[in-house]
């Protein structure tokens, strides 16, 4: 299923080559622009269509060309918006829902001045912002397009020539090459994806956690029943272990929860278990000789003689 979808794409591709010099160049100046560059998986869309070069899907230079001019036109329009809005901009949502991410690339800039547009344009993070801030401290327009486009003219290379080396490395693989390169995509965006949740579940939820927390123990301050005690004995800064031992506790009740959750999914034919068949069978799609040979290797690391080994080292 994965393969023949990864098949249809290439074969859109090849005859439709301009869309993907298009979406380089939409995905270039996306990354460039504050909050929106945080969110696209621009470098690794941009990447995955430069492998294709190799096979002749796409051409090298279009690539290099719309890469260059959607960088130039991404800080070209933050700078912009910085230049014309000033710091009232930095009010906006959702500028306004990341202070520390603010605070840090105009710490930044100020520290580096104009080169902080050439090397942000190579920083995750700081780089859609930093334009955008020169912007709004004025610096000089000519001095701003000089160093955008010698960082452009930087940074296109670097990714796209990279994707190729990429594609050129999978395409000696012959026949292994398309499961291998499917599977490293599939890879490269769980990761992604996985990387942002629990960056997202950090930022917003221990913060969150912790007010609940404050919460709790106003309430059990304020009141005189055996739950209230209860709060305020586990809650208190002396007693660290209580709070250790309740933590355990709510771990093993969820992790139990969830696994006798899955169990009954099991049992029942649930849909989860329909999801878990078909990412099986897309798993196997993608098997090659060699691939195997590296799982069996890591398999066998949890051999009882490797684990003894181990253990008595």
């Amino acid at each position: 299923m994965m393969t023949s979808l990864v098949s249809s794409i290439i074969e859109f591709l090849t005859v439709n080559p301009h869309v993907a010099y298009l979406a380089v160049f939409l995905l270039a100046l996306s990354e460039s622009i504050p909050i929106l560059g945080a969110v696209v998986p621009g470098t690794a869309v941009i990447l995955a269509l430069s492998a294709l070069v190799p096979s002749g899907v796409l051409l090298l230079w279009p690539l290099l060309v719309a890469a260059t001019l959607g960088a130039v036109a991404g800080d070209g329009l933050s700078f912009w918006l910085g230049h014309r809005y000033h710091r009232e901009i930095l009010g906006f949502w959702p500028f306004n829902r990341h202070p520390e991410l603010i605070q840090r690339s105009e710490d930044f800039f100020k520290r580096h001045g104009a080169k902080s547009v050439f090397l942000a344009r190579f920083i995750p993070g700081v780089r859609a912002f930093i334009p955008l801030f020169a912007g709004i401290l004025g610096m000089a327009v000519s001095r701003f397009y000089a160093v955008n486009v010698v960082s452009a003219l930087a940074w296109a290379p670097s990714h796209i020539l990279s994707g190729v080396l990429l594609g050129a490395t999978f395409s000696i693989l012959g026949a292994t090459a398309k499961p291998l390169s499917i599977l490293l995509v599939v890879l490269l965006a769980t990761g992604w994806a996985l990387l942002h949740i629990v960056r997202l579940t950090l930022r917003r939820g221990v913060p969150y956690f912790i007010d609940v927390l404050g919460r709790l123990q106003r309430w059990a301050g304020t009141h005189d029943t055996r739950l209230s005690r209860s709060l305020t004995h586990l809650l208190d800064p002396s007693r660290p272990e209580a709070r250790t031992l309740a933590l355990s506790a709510v771990l093993l009740v969820g992790a139990a929860w969830l696994f006798l959750g899955i169990l009954e999914d099991v049992v029942t034919g649930d849909p989860l278990l329909l999801a878990d068949s078909a990412i099986y069978r897309a798993l196997q799609d993608l098997r090659t000789a060699p691939g195997d040979a590296v799982m069996i290797a890591i398999t066998e690391l949890g051999d009882t003689k490797v684990v003894m080994a181990v253990t008595i080292v």
